[in-house]
């Protein structure tokens, strides 16, 4: 298989797995210190570290290993679980409910998930936008803030 960029065939996909996992006590601290731009920007590079290494798994022709599917779904898994921590329970609920589908992934060889992680950015980001508008005494910023965090 030819990669168009050939310098990812150099690349080891589960160490890139590692540094996104590495990477989401940042974004959890930065979660519960309310630090919410400098959350939504660590959430990228957590996101974009698990999307690369997808990407360099294909550049190798690694995507038919098993060893590095489950890394990389359990690295998914558990960097949900850190984030998930410093956000209210119905986030910790989620996460518990994708750890239980990621257990049938892996029974059933089919990635079945919720995009928590990615619904997490979403959120904060609206709530970054609504706090940065100075929208704070509007209702709907009041019901973000109770789902984000409480």
């Amino acid at each position: 298989m030819q990669t168009p960029l050939p310098i990812l065939k150099h690349l080891d996909a589960n160490m890139i797995s590692g540094l996104s996992l590495a990477l989401s006590p940042i974004a959890f601290l930065l979660i519960a210190e309310r630090a919410i731009l400098a959350s939504v920007i660590a959430l990228f590079f957590v996101m974009l570290l698990d999307a690369l290494d997808g990407i360099v798994a294909r550049a190798r022709g690694q995507t038919s290993s098993n060893d590095g599917w489950i890394v990389d779904v359990s690295v998914d898994r558990v960097s949900e679980a850190v984030v998930s921590l410093a956000l209210g329970r119905i986030f910790i609920l989620f996460t518990i409910f994708n750890m239980g589908l990621a257990l049938l992934s892996c029974h059933y060889k089919k990635h079945a998930i919720i995009p928590l992680r990615h619904a997490i950015l979403v959120i904060l980001i609206a709530y970054f936008v609504l706090q940065f508008l100075m929208l704070e005494s509007q209702p709907a910023f009041s019901i973000l803030e109770q789902i984000i965090f409480y």
